[in-house]
């Protein structure tokens, strides 16, 4: 692509926006509001596009084309707009800050495109500056339903989080299936509609289960964790932070992760119930949210560890991608074992061989954010006993909570992971396809109608195990662990 473009690598130290050279007025107007911060992390882009072909967004046949180098162009001709306005209309209400909305929802912060861009620059960390910027600027548009689920993960609330999962969540579900159902005449032949209400009902959500994993668990109080030990004496000891998606959306992941890890001889520690990584948050600008969720977990990551200094950790495990980078931030790995693992990994490390070489054949969805780092195949190849892999490429189209932000754009994701899906599926009909992410389960749950039942690596590590009686044998493991307080 574009060869011979970056030959010369004296071009990366040129500024290719003039105003951005930030010279005397200009440099002042925008040192007001972190303008001049978002001005400088996109002012050396030099428009090779390498960032096209990673863009999970960037999608020209659903009408999406917004990947990081024109989103680059777009920011820098606001910011030049902006200038001009400032100068000459004598106006600092940037009001034209409003149409950098458009650009920042157009970003999963997978993180990808910074990999093979030459000068360095991530656009996911962009698209949440511009988030920040329009919040603090009053620009920013947040759905009612993403602000409750933003409500919902930041509370830690016992009686809230019952009340909201039976009365929202639930209730709100089944809902929302009834009204896919009957929106479906309603829906436009191509692409999604203009309305938001239909947009929410273009595709069912999939079902929540019935019971979270502290349904199972003995009562743990906010100043308590729970010590789960195996069966057999342990012979090493981790941290499960299970976070929101596994604890409590599709719960079955943060049960099967315990079950798994006690059949490896290890003893777990389970920090106090509803805690957030905070990434949620982070994705969508909300800075003080963020902020006082990352004190919050730090404080009691800490606090665990002091409690247990006389247990050496093998490390932090996790479930989740997302809940990886928001732990990272708050540098957990430095308080268990020095490292932050996924289960599946684990697993692996732990010598863990699957009997037989597996007859059945899979597809494999790999996340935005992805706890295996894009080796999911080698790892599950390597364990055994799963059979034929197939990965499915593109994004899910969930994205947290962009498919209730702008169910628009998910819209269009989706119908493209749909075709992905269709040219992967086997003559049967019907095939489980595996990932490593809470969300996605949400957002391949979509595709029931296709024949896709979506996994958990979890889940099925512990089916592998103990077949499909895992649940209730880990309802038993579940009445035995003991709390404590720190």
């Amino acid at each position: 692509m574009n060869p011979g473009k970056l030959e010369d690598f004296a071009v990366l130290e040129h500024i290719f926006t003039p105003s951005f050279n930030l010279l005397g007025l200009e440099a002042r107007i925008l040192r007001h509001g972190q303008l001049e911060e978002l001005a400088n992390k996109i002012a050396h882009c030099v428009r090779c596009g390498k960032c096209k072909p990673d863009c999970g967004v960037f999608h020209p046949a659903g009408s999406l084309f917004y990947h990081p180098r024109n989103k680059n162009l777009a920011i820098g001709a606001i910011i030049e707009a902006l200038l001009f306005d400032a100068q000459r209309e004598y106006s600092t209400k940037f009001e034209l800050l409003q149409w950098l909305e458009e650009v920042s929802d157009h970003c999963t912060t997978c993180h990808k495109c910074a990999k093979p861009c030459p000068v360095d620059i991530d656009s996911a960390d962009v698209s949440v500056l511009e988030r920040r910027i329009l919040a603090d600027w009053g620009y920013k548009h947040t759905a009612a339903a993403t602000k409750m689920t933003l409500r919902y993960l930041h509370s830690d609330s016992p009686t809230f989080n019952k009340v909201f999962r039976f009365g929202v969540l639930r209730a709100g579900f089944v809902g929302q299936q009834l009204g896919a159902v009957l929106a479906k005449p309603l829906q436009p032949k191509k692409g999604p509609s203009k309305h938001y209400p239909l947009q929410l009902l273009s595709s069912p959500m999939p079902t929540v289960p019935v019971l979270t994993l502290r349904d199972l668990l003995p009562n743990c109080k906010e100043d308590q964790v729970l010590v789960f030990e195996p069966d057999q004496e342990a012979e090493r000891t981790v941290f499960y932070f299970p976070g929101c998606g596994s604890e409590r959306m599709v719960s079955d992941i943060s049960m099967a992760a315990i079950h798994v890890l006690m059949g490896l001889k290890t003893r777990v520690v389970l920090p106090p119930p509803f805690l957030c990584c905070g990434f949620p948050a982070y994705a969508n600008g909300q800075a003080e949210m963020h902020s006082q969720n990352g004190l919050r977990v730090t404080i009691l990551l800490n606090q665990i560890r002091d409690m247990f200094t006389h247990l050496e950790f093998d490390g932090c495990v996790v479930t989740c991608g997302t809940c990886r980078e928001g732990l990272n931030e708050m540098e957990a790995a430095k308080l268990f074992g020095g490292r932050l693992v996924d289960i599946t990994r684990y697993a692996l490390e732990r010598d863990l061989q699957l009997a037989g070489t597996g007859s059945e054949s899979y597809l494999y969805h790999a996340p935005c954010h992805d706890s295996l780092d894009g080796k999911a195949l080698d790892v599950l190849d390597q364990l055994g006993g799963f059979g034929s892999v197939t990965p499915v490429p593109n994004c899910c189209s969930e994205a947290g909570t962009l498919s209730l932000s702008r169910p628009d754009i998910s819209a269009a994701m989706l119908h493209r992971k749909r075709e992905s899906l269709a040219e992967a599926m086997p003559e049967k009909g019907r095939a489980t396809i595996l990932t490593n992410c809470p969300s996605c389960m949400q957002g391949l749950g979509r595709n029931k109608g296709m024949g896709v039942d979506p996994q958990h690596l979890a889940v099925a590590l512990a089916e592998k195990l103990s077949g499909k009686s895992w649940l209730k044998q880990f309802k038993v493991q579940a009445g035995k662990a003991k709390a404590f307080n720190f």
